[in-house]
């Protein structure tokens, strides 16, 4: 089989290794649809949180192959899409519910991007059977889109009350899709990439690029102001989803977030922000991480797929297949070119 397998700066390559062998309570699957995640560009372009020779892909779909002895819940050709997050469940922050956080995350399931992969401790937490009706391009979002459903949930967000997202990558799209399932009315979009933009503006949602456009002063226009201690004039926006890690975009957020709203970060950045601590504390504003998912976000990203109440089908924007790998790198690295590139076996 191949592998997809960091090699330094700009540089993947497909690497022959040995079929993997499932243990007891370990599947085998023969990979439909993978992803490129912008962690996964961050990696590529600029070697972030990854060590040379690392597999490579975390959003995936495929086919059971194989199934280890003790597997009970899963038969060979069952189509599924994979959560690949494994943690321990035994650590002080899974006891708490908090399984995102794990501090020792001993089986996951990584290195999407191949022939095959194995999933080891392959329960139903981790595996999740895909509805006829599904493709594996579609259950390729699962993960993404439960790293939407995290931060939604997590801002606690008022489907009443104006919401901006920016970053419309992968994540900030379902964001942006899961507000609206919620009933979300008054929501903004915010990115410079011209296809992102485009397929934003496919579910209604007003957008804009801070290119071409002031946004502070569309979003004070738009919602209005709101004044608190030392801060007369502040936006009047209940909740800022950050998805891009573009620096000026949190510095927007602290400005037109009003008192007492949420600034939620889900977008890595390269290098360290400088925020604007004194705006934070005197509109006592909830600045707020949010990191992956648990169990009960998958679950919900899934249910919002299968009820077909988030489409993601119309962001993938590039099918490359496996052998041409590098290019799909490359074309997920041009933001203004592409949405979302989804790597797809070699027919």
């Amino acid at each position: 089989m191949r592998t997809t397998r960091w090699q330094g700066i700009g540089s993947v390559a497909l690497v022959d290794e040995p079929d993997p062998e499932p243990g007891p309570d370990a599947v085998v699957l023969d990979v439909e649809a993978c992803g490129i995640c912008g962690s996964d560009v961050h990696a590529f372009a600029e070697g972030a949180w990854i060590t040379e020779g690392a597999a490579m892909g975390h959003e995936f779909s495929g086919t059971v192959s194989r199934v280890g002895d003790a597997v009970a819940s899963w038969t060979v050709g069952d189509r599924v899409a994979v959560i690949p997050m494994g943690p321990c469940g035994t650590c002080a922050q899974c006891r708490a519910g908090r399984t995102n956080l794990c501090a020792a995350p001993g089986s996951s399931a990584r290195g999407g991007l191949a022939d095959q992969v194995l999933v080891p401790r392959a329960d139903d937490a981790k595996l999740h059977r895909l509805p006829d009706a599904l493709s594996f391009e579609e259950g390729a979002f699962l993960e993404p889109l439960s790293v939407a459903v995290r931060v939604v949930r997590h801002a606690a967000v008022d489907p009443a009350q104006p919401v901006v997202v920016s970053g419309l990558g992968s994540i900030g799209q379902c964001v942006l899709r899961v507000l609206l399932a919620l009933g979300c009315t008054e929501v903004l979009g915010i990115d410079v990439s011209a296809p992102r933009l485009a397929a934003a503006a496919l579910t209604g949602a007003p957008v804009l690029d801070p290119r071409t456009e002031d946004v502070r002063a569309h979003v004070l226009d738009r919602w209005g102001t709101s004044t608190s201690p030392y801060q007369a004039g502040s936006g009047n926006v209940a909740a800022f989803v950050e998805c891009s890690g573009a620096l000026p975009m949190l510095e927007l957020a602290t400005a037109v977030t009003r008192a007492a709203g949420t600034v939620a970060l889900a977008g890595l950045t390269s290098s360290t922000p400088a925020v604007d601590l004194n705006t934070v504390v005197q509109k006592e504003l909830r600045l707020l991480g949010s990191f992956a998912y648990t169990a009960d976000d998958a679950a919900e990203a899934l249910r919002l797929l299968a009820t077909g109440a988030v489409q993601v089908a119309p962001l993938v924007s590039h099918r490359v297949p496996l052998s041409r790998v590098e290019e799909a790198f490359a074309t997920q690295h041009a933001v203004d070119g592409s949405v979302k590139v989804v790597v797809v076996r070699d027919r």
